[in-house]
């Protein structure tokens, strides 16, 4: 049933972005876009169209794991359906990343409609460079008191911190420290060449071995066994603080791949470094054609794309 390219790449995780809107202006995302409104209106995956979808590419692929994400998905007015009807069909593991910013109760309603895990976008711990990373003037008290909500809630929980130079770099030991002291596993990501800041990436970016670097001045720590299909490289601290890298320059991890993209209407796309989408057919041999035409986008390396991740998952 599966889809096997010539590496032994595999489809099994759906990484799905359920609205392409948010009410963030992330420095590495889509910076500026949080002054103009964005994130009021949009277009938003139906549970239908999900539902279909799941089964369609059921048929071909064994999805060990649904990701839901965006933009903020968190913005969709009916999240916990997309959850249910996930779980409906019998998806091993149902996952969601999310920012922190959404109405009260939205946990507990997600966990209560299956889903087993949250990922939050941590980049800092300090107001004056969260807001400027964010291009928002919230409270990141908040974030930090959601992601206390999902740890009471029984949800796996996992953080992601986007390093920057010249924005956060210097919050990478208080962030595990935090993290650690929560038994919260943190990954660490290098800045990705995607949508508008390709032209700034040199600029901005800092390396895996600088992240490494930095947090050898306070802690020691050994690496771990990782998967093939992990996108971060794990280690553990003398504290038992675990910390993971996701060194898409780097460290390519593109060797063993197993994701799968789909947005929010429908269309799949098999790498992150290719923009081009395939329609998810109820018509057998094309469902199959474009599923062997996305698994032929994955590269052997990260080099990027014009397409922002907000469009295709984050």
């Amino acid at each position: 049933m599966d889809i096997v390219d010539a590496y032994g790449r595999k489809f099994e995780v759906l990484r799905v972005s359920v609205t392409s809107s948010c009410g963030f202006g992330c420095v590495y995302c889509a910076p500026g876009t949080a002054l103009n409104g964005e994130g009021t209106n949009g277009s938003f995956l139906s549970a239908e169209l999900l539902r279909k979808n799941i089964l369609l590419l059921s048929r071909k692929i064994s999805i060990k794991e649904i990701h839901l994400t965006g933009g903020e998905p968190t913005l969709h007015k009916d999240l916990p359906s997309l959850v249910r009807v996930a779980k409906e069909e019998k998806i091993p593991n149902i996952a969601l990343t999310s920012n922190g910013f959404f109405r009260d109760g939205l946990i507990r309603d997600l966990r209560l409609a299956g889903l087993d895990r949250m990922n939050f976008s941590l980049d800092s711990l300090s107001q004056e460079s969260f807001s400027l990373i964010s291009g928002k003037n919230l409270p990141v008290i908040r974030l930090l008191n959601r992601i206390e909500e999902a740890i009471q809630e029984g949800l796996e929980v996992k953080l992601n911190c986007t390093v920057l130079k010249g924005y956060n770099e210097e919050q990478i030991r208080p962030l595990l420290r935090w993290a650690g002291e929560r038994n919260l596993p943190i990954r660490y990501l290098e800045l990705m060449k995607m949508g508008p800041l390709r032209a700034k990436h040199s600029e901005l970016f800092f390396s895996a071995a600088k992240i490494k670097e930095e947090l050898s001045l306070e802690f020691d720590f050994e690496p771990e066994i990782t998967p093939i299909e992990s996108t971060a490289k794990y280690y553990s601290t003398a504290e038992n603080y675990r910390f993971g890298i996701i060194a898409n320059h780097t460290e390519p991890f593109c060797d063993g791949c197993n994701r799968l993209r789909m947005d929010h209407l429908g269309k799949i796309y098999g790498c992150l470094s290719d923009f081009r989408s395939f329609a998810v057919s109820e018509d057998e041999s094309e469902l199959e054609n474009s599923l062997d035409l996305a698994m032929k986008t994955k590269k052997n390396e990260f080099t990027g794309s014009e397409l922002s991740m907000k469009y295709i998952g984050g």
